[in-house]
């Protein structure tokens, strides 16, 4: 048999497709190595430095993504591994598309789909979660579409194997289950189905261990620290304006339209498979519709979405005589967008340009010591990263927890002389930034003789059951509360307040999400090392605490440091009645 003509080799549509994504490829490796990297992929970066089985707020895919790229020096060392998925999974879910005699026009209209999706533009290049998940998504599509062709036990287990990846890639991965699975309720009468689904968790396993030796942490802040105190109508109207923003407002009725009436004679590879999609679309923005109740969602939350919208424009414009003229004026627009951020010829402020200049500014003026930003989280990695110095996260109470509350570090810094520094309270030192984000500026001080307590644990020996008086004829001001509880000091040194060097004790009640209300008093016993003191505080109730139910807890450490949770939080319900104040625990 002659071989083909050497053009038509390279007019096949796999073949097309194949080297297009490879330009493409090519394209984004350009981009990961021409740009800084972004705070959440610092952040992510430092996951890499300490791998585990799970994370305070992710799982542990990202973070191995990026430790197996990460002997390339700079950027691209980050988002190498991620960089590689986009080709590999787009190139699989146009074989899951791909028509039985697919024409080169097939191939030309799929990717130009692809690439005029603003969501792929942006997750292409960048070590972020949301790549693996868009990487495990198509492949949990294509062993169900598998599956669904011939429930066998290697089938199945294909499906439970993509499971697991999702499960390690994005807790949303669950949804992308859960909306495949009930678009064919067929297959709940299958036995393959719940192998699949035992084979996935039992792969999980590892991952559920550490949640289980970490209480839960990562479910609890994505189900409930997250939420918003009270429902807010914008919340509604920013999830709207985010599906014009990202799913290409131009192309919405060809989206409703492929959706609820397929165009005629066209039809994607199997039935189940489409209705999979469809069920993955509806699924996951009726979900988020529904989640705007709970507080706002972030535009990323969607993008498995992406999948069932190139499907059903693929679906749609196949067969036309032409591609609507917006797809190749969104790829324009992208093309050029994607330069200007690499060459940032007006010289914008953001995460992605000028941070290394930034960080070294900071490691001029902290002249090699250790530099403890106070609750920003994603700034000492990028620190390390960027000037290879010492520094740590120091949380504090008013804001959201992550991965530095399980970092033991600051212990080597115990003893001496540091950089405390952060971006908003003022302190005595001011260095001028241009860091954009709102980081004008950067407020430090030097601590002489560092002394971390984070560490500390301070538990309510007793239920919290109180009446306090309230006394209108001094402005409604309430009787002091007094409070005994235990204070574990896991260090090797004591921590003993002085006038020149006092420990506060702060009790504080989460108002709303980044809103607390706080008293504190002085420390007036001495925590031992590796002791549990007894410790009794007289506090004043912070003004103005409406009647409600609040997360409420304890915070230790010196003024100019920024207390930090130090325990529990407790879920106190707090009312006013007949001139009383009363605060009890309800769990």
């Amino acid at each position: 048999m002659n071989a083909l003509p050497h053009r038509a080799v390279w007019q096949k549509p796999d073949v097309v497709v194949t080297l297009l994504l490879a330009a493409w490829w090519v394209l984004n490796l350009v981009q990961a190595a021409a740009t800084d990297l972004a705070n959440d992929e610092a952040y992510y970066w430092y996951f890499s430095r300490h791998l585990d089985w799970g994370y305070f707020d992710h799982p542990p895919m990202v973070a191995l993504l990026v430790w197996l790229s990460a002997w390339l020096p700079g950027t691209l060392g980050v988002r190498l591994a991620a960089s590689c998925l986009q080709p590999l999974y787009l190139l699989l879910f146009w074989r899951l598309l791909r028509p039985q005699e697919p024409m080169r026009r097939d191939a030309l209209v799929y990717l130009l789909i692809c690439f005029s999706q603003p969501l792929l533009q942006l997750y292409g290049f960048m070590a972020l979660p949301d790549a693996p998940l868009l990487a495990s998504t198509v492949v949990f599509l294509w062993a169900y579409k598998w599956f669904c062709e011939r429930q066998s036990l290697s089938n199945a287990t294909l499906v439970g194997i993509s499971i697991a990846l999702l499960g390690y890639s994005k807790y949303h991965g669950a949804l992308v289950v859960a909306c495949v699975f009930l678009s064919n309720p067929s297959l709940l009468r299958r036995w393959h189905l719940y192998y699949a689904a035992f084979l996935g968790l039992l792969l999980l396993t590892p991952h559920f261990l550490w949640q289980w030796q970490h209480d839960w942490v990562s479910f609890r802040y994505h189900l409930m620290e997250r939420n918003a105190e009270s429902y807010r109508i914008n919340y509604t109207l920013e999830y709207l304006a985010t599906l014009l923003a990202v799913f290409n407002p131009l192309w919405l009725y060809h989206y409703f339209i492929g959706l609820f009436k397929p165009a005629s004679g066209i039809q994607l590879p199997a039935v189940a498979f489409r209705r999979s999609l469809a069920a993955l679309a509806i699924g996951f923005l009726t979900f988020f519709l529904l989640g705007t109740l709970r507080g706002p969602v972030q535009p990323q939350w969607l993008l498995p979405v992406v999948f069932p919208c190139v499907a059903l424009l693929f679906d749609r414009f196949r067969h036309q005589r032409y591609v609507p003229v917006t797809g190749w004026v969104f790829l324009a627009v992208f093309l050029v967008a994607r330069l200007l951020v690499m060459t940032n010829p007006v010289g914008l402020k953001g995460e992605l340009w000028h941070q290394r200049e930034q960080y070294e500014a900071i490691a001029q003026v902290a002249e090699g010591r250790p530099v403890v930003f106070m609750h920003t989280y994603t700034a000492p990695p990028k620190y390390a990263f960027y000037t290879g110095g010492e520094a740590y996260c120091a949380p504090y109470f008013f804001n959201r927890h992550s991965q530095w509350q399980y970092d033991t570090s600051d212990r080597t810094y115990a003893g001496r002389e540091v950089m405390v520094c952060n971006f908003t309270n003022r302190q005595p030192g001011v260095l001028p930034l241009d860091m954009g984000g709102g980081y004008r500026q950067l407020y430090y001080s030097y601590v002489p003789d560092y002394r971390p307590m984070r560490e500390l644990v301070a538990v309510l020996t007793d239920p919290l059951d109180v009446q306090l008086p309230v006394f209108p004829e001094c402005g409604d001001s309430v009787a002091p509360l007094d409070l005994t509880f235990k204070v574990y000091n896991p260090y090797t040194y004591d921590i003993y307040s002085t006038d020149s060097v006092p420990v506060r004790v702060t009790l504080y009640f989460h108002v709303e999400q980044r809103q607390a209300k706080s008293a504190f008093c002085t420390l007036a016993d001495t925590l031992r090392a590796g002791d549990t003191t007894a410790v009794r505080c007289t506090l004043r109730m912070p003004r103005g605490l409406p009647d409600g139910t609040y997360p409420m807890g304890f915070a230790i450490g010196r003024p100019d440091l920024r207390p930090s949770d130090t325990g529990p939080r407790y879920r106190v319900r707090v009312k006013y009645d007949n001139h009383k104040l009363m605060i009890h625990n309800i769990q």
